[in-house]
C-alpha cells in the first residue's frame, strides 16, 4: 500500500511514466536546466510526450520554466514547498524494489486517465 502523500502526488502531478522518469532525472540532477529537446534526448523519449510532461510538471509546481530565446523554454527543478515531503517519500519508496513495483503499477493505472484529467470540456466534446 502506498503512502497517502505519495498517492496524492501521483494522482495530481506524477500520473504518467514519462513524468516519473523526468522527476527522477531532475531529482538526481537538481542543478539541471535544459530545454525540452535536450531532456528528450537525455531520457531517450519522444519530444512530444516530454514537452507535454514538462509543461504539466511546471503547471503542477514540480518544475519551473524560463524563456530561453525565441520560443524554447528552459526547465529546472523547483518543487513547491508543499510537494517536497511527498517527493522525498516517493524517491525513498522508489529505492525499495517491492514498493517500486507498486509505484509503477499505480502510475500505469493513472496514465490511462491522465489525458482526461487536464482536458477541458471543449476538448472532450471535440474528441
Amino acid at each position: 500500500m502506498l503512502d497517502p502523500l505519495v498517492q496524492r502526488l501521483l494522482e495530481h502531478a506524477i500520473d504518467t511514466p514519462v513524468k516519473l522518469h523526468l522527476l527522477l532525472l531532475f531529482h538526481e540532477n537538481p542543478r539541471l536546466e535544459a530545454s525540452s529537446f535536450t531532456i528528450a534526448n537525455r531520457v531517450c523519449r519522444d519530444i512530444w510526450s516530454v514537452e507535454q510532461a514538462l509543461h504539466e510538471l511546471a503547471e503542477d509546481g514540480v518544475l519551473r520554466h524560463t524563456a530561453a530565446g525565441s520560443c524554447d523554454k528552459l526547465y529546472c527543478y523547483a518543487p513547491r514547498d508543499e510537494l517536497i515531503d511527498s517527493i522525498q517519500r516517493l524517491i525513498c519508496g522508489y529505492d525499495d524494489p517491492l514498493e517500486r513495483d507498486t509505484l509503477q503499477r499505480s502510475i500505469r493505472d493513472l496514465a490511462s486517465y491522465a489525458p482526461y484529467r487536464r482536458s477541458s470540456a471543449w476538448e472532450l466534446q471535440i474528441a
